[in-house]
C-alpha cells in the first residue's frame, strides 16, 4: 500500500521550490480508538506528506529521472493537530544542492498558522526508474497539479507552474512561443 499524502500540487519551480495542498477528510486517519485522542493526521503522516512534497520538486526538476532517499531531518518542530476537514498548506524549498545530495526546509500552514516547520532535511538522490514507474508518476502528477490562479492580468506563472501544461504545448507542436 501506498500513502499518497500531497493532494495538490499548486506551483514548483525548478531546482527552486515547491507548494502543494494536503486536505483531510472527515473519514481518513482519525485514530481516535487507537491514541484515545480527538481525530487528527499523526505527526508521522503530516512529516511524511511534507517530504512526499519536497521528493516531488526532486522528481520534477530532474524531468522524473531522480528522487530523493531521505537520510537525515535536523529540526522539525509540530505546532499544532491537522483536523479532519483542515487543509494544510505546504511549501518547501531547495536550500542546496549538490551532486551527492539536497538539503531542503519548509514549512506547512493550515488558515495561516503554522503547523509545521522543517529544515536540515537531507536527501541523497537516487534513480527514480529504480524505485517506481516514471511515467506513472508523470501521470499522477498531470492529475494533481492544479496551479493557483494567477493574479488578474498575468498569466506568467501558468505555462512554468505545470509540466502537463508543458507537454501539452510541446504535444501541439509549437516549437516557440
Amino acid at each position: 500500500m501506498k500513502f499518497r499524502l500531497v493532494d495538490k500540487i499548486t506551483s514548483w519551480s525548478r531546482w527552486q521550490h515547491i507548494s502543494g495542498i494536503k486536505a483531510v477528510s472527515f473519514e481518513e486517519y482519525s485514530l481516535k480508538d487507537a491514541f484515545g485522542e480527538n481525530p487528527r493526521l499523526p505527526e508521522a503522516l503530516l512529516l511524511e506528506s511534507f517530504l512526499q512534497l519536497g521528493n516531488w520538486l526532486v522528481m520534477l526538476s530532474s524531468d522524473f529521472q531522480q528522487m530523493g532517499m531521505v537520510a537525515r531531518i535536523s529540526e522539525v518542530r509540530f505546532h499544532g493537530e491537522l483536523l479532519p476537514g483542515q487543509r494544510l498548506h505546504l511549501e518547501a524549498r531547495l536550500v542546496r544542492r549538490r551532486e551527492e545530495g539536497f538539503e531542503m526546509a519548509g514549512h506547512g500552514l493550515v488558515n495561516g498558522r503554522i503547523v509545521i516547520s522543517g529544515l536540515g532535511c537531507l536527501a541523497y538522490p537516487a534513480a527514480l526508474a529504480d524505485y517506481l514507474d516514471p511515467d506513472d508518476m508523470r501521470m499522477l502528477f498531470s492529475e494533481i497539479c492544479e496551479p493557483a490562479s494567477p493574479q488578474p492580468g498575468t498569466m506568467a506563472s501558468l505555462p512554468a507552474a505545470c509540466l502537463a501544461s508543458e507537454l501539452a504545448v510541446r504535444d501541439m507542436g509549437a516549437t516557440d512561443l
